[in-house]
């Protein structure tokens, strides 16, 4: 990721360095306790000091306040002008337009005193202010560097335009050309800090570029140099970025030890979320989920406080594939849509592609291919897109490479001109042999020119067609497809009578061809063993080195002991074997064959390594979809299986309890059946007799009987259709529900549960209802599961201290409900033995259980975790060994 902010923290360094070396500091505070006299001498030191890297944001502030009121009050204006320049840049971090006006006032100054150096460093820092003048600022500033000769000051001022083009403008070739410009001047100055910081610059560029290799080169020398320089400020930044490089090469241990280095060297916050964002990822690819899920989460944290859209998009990001690694799909989907929003915000092609890859994966997870497709097809757009600008950039490179190449070619040459012209002076008579061998050299030169125009403009065909064959290889996810398509673009470029590519059967330990081309038409199946020390293939892919024959009677013996007979087709007489690898796994080989004697050249070999590399990530995705569609399939129906017998025990747990409940109202029914029976008959000898008034009461009594009867049967018909809701299958459509009724009867029809299952059980339990919260939206028969989880584990708590306690214990239950704000807050607490704290954090995983073997499926609390992040609500627990547990939930009122 990401080294947005530590990008922006670098051109605070920059700004803030112009000719004081970090270790200048303590010498600076010395000569200043030495010298409190209020003079041009005090005001430079101070005006240097405050361009070190190793103060404070509030030191610097205040020691350039001090030399402003001095310079102001002693009319020494060039030390006012260097002091409103390092507070203007101050401001620009917060007060914008008094940055600016500071800044303006001392190029003014600058500008009116003549001072051609204060000019061209005040410009330089101007050119921080983003702003359609920067580059204006920045190339004037340089103009006046050159024309005074500082060197120093010339390499601070390219290296920023260089960092301008590279970030802002991404413009790769001139941010090249600035850059190596800065170098040189840098070089020539003899200073080390900015050689660091440039050799930084272009390891930044060629990350950029893919091409992480040259950048590790450049980071690297850069720290090496760091630690005779000594700044822990330097260090963090080539830390993040040497992170980045590892990470990005699959170096994870070195990525890990580079990102928690840059953390330990730094105390602001941008660049601490920065790193853990990307450990969160480092250990996401890790499958190491705790980790990453606990640096993911502490980053969001902070991202979120710091209103950092781009970073946000990234951290969501990595939160979704961390998430679907863990089997949780909806979380996954959850937190790549926020990703998508943020993205779409910050308007950051990379994270728009990586978060509509997590979500087609997310959907593809879930079985909703549609959604998947959907999201799919977004993915492959701003993947092309961001292909296509890479292409573009490198292409741009390697045209600017090519220029400077000639630049160099003619500058020789002029040179060597020169040195011909003295040589005319010094001897009239060699002027017949010195024109000679100018011509035969300017002649040769324009061959020279001519060959690399020519190559010029082939290599750059070469880069626009490999990245087109690279598009086509990539678009596929089927391995025969994507083979076929490897052979089409490979027969159009050079000789390919006969294809192949060989993938590594692990389990057979075999390389299995599925579709080998010869004159066109495609070959049966077949296979070679890579115990067989004969076969070409076997032998590129144990030692991972390249086969490259022209003429196969001669060279053979180069690679292998004798020709074995082809399994299929003809045998050829130029071979090609390269081995195919993706994330340092083999993969197989590929080959192209020609029945003619040295039928390749390094072009062909060139171009068929790129192709290469196109197929190694083709088929290593579509071999990684192939897995991971299979994975899921069996782990969807696991989880089916699984979801659905915690239901069913869930289930189990309240048929005890219901029973409890139903046989209360259904006594009433049976009790006032009887008294109605015998109302009746003394009734009708009440009317015999004649006496109607008494005959009219006990009617009255009757219909109140009735009326109670119906009472109850409604009672007794709403707790069968409790349990009906929380046995049907779950529609996932809220509805709004008496939060505070739903809690009362899960307790209870569990206290009863459990009551029935045992009757030595006894416990105490309490409720405290918030009666102001009404009704909430919510799924009733999935929070009615996670109450009677909460409640079941409660229970079980305090029955088990119970059996080994003293005899004065109290086992009680108790069960809240409060309404703070826009959240309703529900606890369920017991005064139990407590969780001991080396399993807290495992608890809400799939199948952890610490109840005996027989007694717990470990998943209660894990769909309980699902159940409340799908309302978007949050679960969490509090717990001391020896005194109890409360699980406390956070529920959205709407």
């Amino acid at each position: 990721m990401k080294q947005n902010l530590l990008f922006l923290l670098l051109l605070s360094l920059l700004q803030l360095q112009a000719t004081a070396q970090i270790n200048y500091t303590e010498k600076f505070r010395k000569e200043l306790a030495a010298h409190p006299a209020e003079d041009t001498f005090r005001v430079n030191r101070l005006n240097e000091m405050s361009l070190g890297l190793d103060l404070s944001r509030a030191e610097r502030k205040k020691i350039s306040t001090e030399a402003l009121d001095i310079s102001t009050k002693i009319g020494y204006e060039s030390g006012k002008a260097m002091a409103l320049s390092t507070l203007g840049v101050q401001q620009l971090q917060g007060n914008v337009e008094q940055g600016v006006k500071m800044m303006n006032e001392a190029d003014a100054i600058a500008d009116k005193i003549g001072d051609l150096k204060l000019r061209a460093f005040i410009l330089s820092r101007k050119a921080y202010i983003i702003s359609p003048k920067t580059l204006q600022y920045g190339l004037g500033a340089e103009k006046i560097a050159t024309q005074i000769g500082n060197q120093r000051l010339l390499s601070i001022i390219d290296d920023g335009i260089g960092e301008y083009y590279l970030t802002l403008l991404t413009d790769y070739p001139k941010s090249l050309e600035y850059l190596l410009k800065g170098l040189a001047a840098a070089e020539q100055a003899n200073d080390l800090y900015m050689k660091i910081i440039t050799w930084r610059s272009l390891g930044a560029l060629y990350a950029n570029l893919g091409d992480q290799d040259k950048a590790l080169q450049y980071l690297q020398e850069a720290s090496r140099a760091n630690k005779r320089l000594g700044s822990n400020t330097i260090e963090c930044l080539l830390q993040n970025s040497l992170g980045e490089s590892y990470r990005l090469t699959g170096k994870y241990g070195q990525a890990i030890e580079a990102y928690k280095l840059s953390n330990q060297l730094s105390t602001r916050a941008n660049v601490h979320y920065v790193n853990e964002s990307n450990l969160a990822d480092v250990y996401t690819r890790m499958d190491s989920l705790p980790q990453a899920f606990a640096y993911g989460f502490s980053a969001l944290d902070s991202v979120r406080k710091a209103g950092d859209s781009t970073n946000m998009a990234w951290v969501y990001g990595t939160l979704s594939r961390a998430s679907l690694k863990s089997n949780r799909a909806d979380s996954a989907i959850y937190y790549a849509k926020l990703g998508l929003t943020c993205a779409i915000q910050s308007n950051n092609l990379e994270f728009l592609r990586d978060n509509t890859l997590a979500l087609a994966n997310a959907y593809a997870a879930k079985k909703d291919f549609g959604d998947a497709y959907h999201y799919h097809l977004q993915y492959i757009t701003y993947r092309d897109s961001l292909l296509g600008g890479e292409v573009r950039n490198k292409t741009s490179l390697l045209a600017y490479n090519s220029q400077l190449g000639k630049k160099e070619v003619e500058i020789a040459a002029l040179g060597r001109q020169k040195k011909d012209q003295q040589k005319i002076l010094y001897s009239i008579a060699a002027v017949l042999l010195l024109i000679l061998l100018s011509s035969l050299l300017l002649w040769r030169n324009n061959r020279q020119k001519q060959k690399a125009n020519k190559l010029l403009q082939q290599s750059y065909n070469n880069v626009e067609q490999l990245g087109e064959i690279g598009r086509k290889v990539n678009s596929s996810l089927d391995v025969k497809q994507i083979i076929g398509t490897v052979y089409q673009n490979v027969n159009q470029l050079m000789d390919a009578a006969v294809f192949g590519i060989g993938l590594y059967n692990e389990r057979s330990q075999l390389l299995d061809y599925p579709a080998t081309f010869e004159q066109g038409e495609v070959l049966p199946f077949y296979t070679n063993s890579l115990q067989d020390e004969n076969r070409f293939g076997a032998v590129c892919f144990n030692t991972g080195k390249e086969i490259n024959i022209g003429n196969l009677d001669k060279e053979y013996k180069d690679h292998i002991q004798e020709i074995a007979t082809p399994k299929q087709g003809g045998q050829p007489e130029s071979i090609i074997f390269l081995p195919l690898t993706a994330k340092e796994k083999k993969l197989g080989v590929i080959t192209v064959q020609s029945f003619k004697k040295h039928a390749y050249s390094d072009y062909h070999l060139y171009m068929l390594r790129n192709i290469a590399n196109y197929s190694s990530i083709a088929i290593d995705n579509a071999e990684s979809y192939e897995t991971l569609n299979e994975t899921l399939g069996q782990l969807q129906a696991t989880q089916k299986q699984l979801i659905q017998s915690e239901k069913m025990a869930s289930l189990g747990e309240l048929t005890a309890g219901i029973a409890h409940e139903i046989q209360n109202p259904l006594n009433f029914v049976n009790n006032f059946s009887e008294v109605n029976t015998e109302l009746i008959d003394e009734a009708g000898q009440e009317i015999d007799k004649g006496n109607i008034s008494e005959a009219k009461i006990i009617l009255n009594d009757i219909k109140e009987n009735e009326q109670k009867i119906n009472h109850h049967g409604k009672r007794a018909d709403a707790i069968v259709k409790g349990m009906l809701q929380h046995s049907r299958k779950d529609t996932g459509t809220k509805e709004p529900t008496d939060i505070n009724a739903l809690c009362d009867e899960y307790l209870r029809l569990s206290y009863h549960g459990l009551r029935a299952k045992d009757k030595s059980f006894n416990a105490d339990f309490k409720t405290y209802f918030d009666e102001t919260i009404g009704k909430i939206n919510i799924v009733p028969q999935d929070i009615g599961r996670v109450l009677l989880n909460l409640i079941n584990n409660a229970f079980y708590a305090v029955n088990e201290r119970q059996k080994i306690t003293e005899e004065n214990y109290q086992p009680t239950v108790f069960l809240t409900s409060k309404k703070d704000g826009d959240k309703v807050i529900l606890t369920v607490k017991d005064n139990g033995n407590g969780i001991p704290q080396n399993i807290v954090n495992k608890i809400f995983q799939p199948f952890f259980t610490t109840k005996p073997t027989g007694q717990g499926t470990g998943l209660g609390l894990s769909l309980s975790y699902d159940i409340i992040r799908a309302h978007g609500g949050e679960i969490k627990v509090e717990t001391r060994e020896g005194e109890g547990t409360q699980f406390i939930i956070q529920l959205p009122v709407v």
